[in-house]
């Protein structure tokens, strides 16, 4: 072997050994190290419109009732006048509702705590709150013919044609619970007596189907027409002719109903 071709052969094999070790020794990283988690590297802020990832992805944000509303709640609930006015000097709120949508007004009117009722108005409480089902602090006090109450909630300007989520009014409960009294004052509310209920029944429909004799003329005395067809067309001598409510039938009459319009025919 001449000396050119020894040369060359051992700059080949010194450059493959060199290419070799670097290969073999060079073990840093393709990207920069990242800062480990709870390092000690700077924490940049999130942007406040980034707040809700910040949490862990499980942790729902359940509203908790403060403790003011709670306590108020339960001394409205219960009757405690004393409490129930020292906590709203001490500023509970007379709307404040807990987890599960209760309110100091609902609780009250369910109760029948009346002079919590009304000191609830004073302060600022909502006649037109809506509870379970809908329903609204009127027609809860119209279906356990509450009278004072009602009263109380009409002048705080509470909605009288409002509706529950069966679609029934403060009417439909008086009515259907038997209450003329209370049917008497709501109707001096100036209601729509056309409001249908979820069984396509206005008051004066479902007064004669109940036989509700007492509810079925305050509605005539006050000019409610005996014909009023509800959401089918049918009238109330229909209704009471249905389910056999025979006086309820001969005061539509007397009030001037027509059978024209009963939708009835004789065999």
């Amino acid at each position: 072997m001449n000396k050119n071709a020894a040369f060359l052969l051992l700059l080949a094999f010194g450059i493959s050994m060199a290419g070799t070790t670097a290969l073999a020794f060079d073990d840093s990283p393709v990207f920069a190290e990242r800062p480990k988690p709870g390092g000690e590297g700077r924490r940049r802020a999130l942007p406040e419109h980034f707040s809700a990832i910040a949490g862990p992805a499980w942790a729902d944000k359940i509203p908790v009732a403060p403790a003011n509303t709670k306590k108020l709640i339960l001394a409205s609930q219960a009757g405690k006048l004393d409490e129930v006015k020292a906590l709203l000097a001490a500023g509970a709120l007379p709307n404040g509702a807990d987890e599960l949508g209760q309110r100091p007004l609902l609780v009250a009117v369910a109760e029948g705590q009346t002079e919590i009722v009304h000191l609830l108005l004073q302060r600022g409480a909502s006649p037109n709150v809506k509870g379970p089902q809908g329903r609204t602090p009127l027609s809860m006090a119209a279906a356990a013919g509450n009278l004072g109450i009602v009263r109380s909630l009409l002048r705080a300007g509470a909605e009288v044609d409002a509706r529950s989520d069966n679609r029934a009014t403060a009417l439909h409960e008086a009515v259907r619970f038997d209450h003329p009294e209370v049917v008497r004052a709501l109707l001096a509310a100036g209601p729509n007596p056309e409001r249908y209920d979820r069984e396509g029944l206005h008051p004066l429909a479902l007064a004669a189907a109940k036989g509700r004799l007492a509810c079925l003329k305050n509605f005539l005395d006050a000019g409610v027409t005996p014909d009023l067809p509800d959401r089918t067309g049918l009238t109330a001598l229909y209704w009471a002719q249905r389910y056999d409510q025979v006086l309820a039938e001969s005061i539509l009459v007397e009030h001037g109903a027509s059978r024209i319009a009963w939708p009835i025919f004789e065999n």
